[in-house]
């Protein structure tokens, strides 16, 4: 009976820890994708997107950046590259959300 409570608390503790690793491979697939893109399209006229003295910005902040980036200089984008490169900006520098209100 013992053996099946130690069976039953060690499968319960690699269900909740399994997902934890997962996300954080995944989170860091995402940010070389986001670093690609940003090369890609980015320092075609940016120098570098690594300008650490840029103050931290809000997803919706980076969401209007790049929204004018790539339509103002017709970078082809998918919905899902532009918010890739969100997550990347945003990531990389650190960004705040603001509270409402």
């Amino acid at each position: 009976m013992k053996s099946g409570t130690l069976a039953m608390t060690v499968a319960l503790g690699a269900m909740l820890i399994l997902p934890w690793g997962v996300q954080a491979k995944d989170k860091k697939h995402d940010l070389s994708k986001g670093y690609q893109l940003s090369k890609k399209m980015c320092t075609k006229c940016h120098d570098s997107v690594a300008n650490p003295e840029a103050g931290s910005k809000t997803r919706d902040e980076w969401h209007i950046i790049i929204d004018v980036m790539h339509k103002k200089f017709s970078h082809k984008m998918t919905g899902q590259e532009v918010e890739t490169l969100i997550d990347y900006f945003y990531s990389i520098r650190k960004g705040s959300e603001k509270e409402a209100g």
